[in-house]
């Protein structure tokens, strides 16, 4: 019973309510049709994606959006992150409809083909405002309207103390995997990781801000020494978790807006680093589709076709998706190694389910011979010998 596991939890937290308001919002949901989602694997990658991103005569169409998602993207991505959902436009016909709940019903369209995860929600607590019951009651709501992964940003939490700061994630956590099991409390927090400290304890997943400016200073200087010292220096975390990993959010600009001269090889090269590295990799929608306001389904469709530049990069991303999904080495949770012996190389190992995989990105704007032994993941064929251009990858399996 949740109650009985919550109660200690509940017990420490400076609250008004009493244990009989807490029993009674999770008696409201416990009679809930709980479906739980996927467990995260190789499979596992998130589409950050504005649910207002495409239109129809002027006006964000979600049936569009979900006829574009179902048609292009479900086959290689398994998760929408739906981002800028707040505050949501009222309808002439909403009379007395709470405008939150009618959006949860409206994205519920979704969820038959991904699975869905959301920020909390409102963006910006304070020890005064912070009701902790109506948030956990809007926690569980996104719950049951099919979220399975929750971001949680430590640093909204402003002027909360620490340690209530804990206790208020360590609720949602138990919360989160008692009705759903399988799900992921992402915790967002931009700084050094490693300073996290206790916090990681009440995490599935902590996000890595830092890999984007890695990433980019990279490119720029044609050397991965830095990054591969950063990602040397990142602990594996523990036993059941991971890393949340971007090269662009909703709150940044997309990645490539960052670069001098954003070419399709230089982008592809990026989202080669984004997916070898250990955790759920996410992919910005901008990036992906080419966009940086709502566009008109029908010219969407019709650019994507016809723009060789964003056709490139569209297929390139799915194309690396496509090829991670199918490799147990690909998992979260597989093990991650590091090799800095060329500095123009970001070089990853990972291992998983009996699997060896060797990650090759040229982040120089000159070509690199490697001699590896193993099966080109892209082309199927066996290799020794390979030149890696300016700005190529290769995915490799001994």
């Amino acid at each position: 019973m949740l109650w009985e596991t919550v109660e200690p939890i509940i017990n420490q937290l400076e609250d008004d309510h009493t244990s009989n308001d807490w029993q009674e919002l999770f008696t409201k949901w416990d009679g809930h049709h709980w479906h739980d989602g996927d467990g995260v694997s190789e499979k596992t990658s998130v589409l950050m994606i504005d649910a207002n991103a495409v239109t129809t005569d002027g006006s964000p169409d979600l049936d569009a959006l979900h006829d574009l998602l179902k048609e292009h993207v479900q086959a290689s991505i398994s998760d929408l992150y739906l981002v800028s959902l707040f505050p949501y436009p009222a309808k002439l016909t909403d009379t007395a409809i709470n405008p939150r709940i009618r959006l949860y019903e409206d994205l519920g369209r979704f969820k038959h083909e991904f699975e869905l995860m959301y920020d909390t929600e409102p963006d910006v607590y304070n020890e005064l405002q912070f009701n902790l019951l109506e948030e956990t009651d809007a926690f569980i709501e996104r719950l049951a309207q099919g979220a399975t992964k929750l971001r949680v940003h430590v640093q909204s939490f402003r002027g909360m103390p620490e340690e209530s700061i804990q206790r208020v994630i360590s609720l949602w956590h138990t919360v989160l995997h008692h009705y759903k099991p399988h799900g992921q409390l992402i915790l967002a927090y931009e700084g050094d990781v490693q300073e996290l400290g206790s916090y990681v304890s009440v995490a599935d997943a902590i996000c890595h801000f830092d890999l984007a400016s890695h990433t980019m200073l990279a490119f720029a200087q044609g050397d991965a020494k830095k990054l591969s010292d950063w990602a040397n220096r990142i602990e594996a975390p523990g036993a059941g978790k991971t890393y949340f990993n971007f090269l662009s959010i909703h709150e940044r600009d997309p990645f490539e807006k960052n670069l001098i001269e954003p070419s399709v090889d230089i982008i592809l090269a990026a989202h080669s680093i984004l997916f070898s590295l250990q955790g759920i990799p996410s992919v910005d929608y901008r990036t992906l589709l080419g966009v940086e306001t709502p566009v008109d389904h029908d010219a969407l469709i019709q650019e994507l076709k016809t723009d060789p530049y964003r056709l490139q990069v569209f297929s390139g991303i799915i194309s690396q998706l496509n090829v991670k999904r199918t490799h147990p080495a690909f998992s979260p949770y597989a093990e991650q190694r590091i090799d800095a012996s060329d500095k123009r190389v970001f070089t990853v190992e990972r291992k998983g389910e009996g699997e060896t995989l060797m990650l090759y990105t040229n982040v120089s704007n000159e070509p690199v011979t490697l001699k590896v032994s193993g099966t080109n993941l892209f082309t199927g064929e066996p290799v020794e010998t390979i030149e890696l251009q300016a700005y190529g990858y290769v995915w490799v399996k001994q």
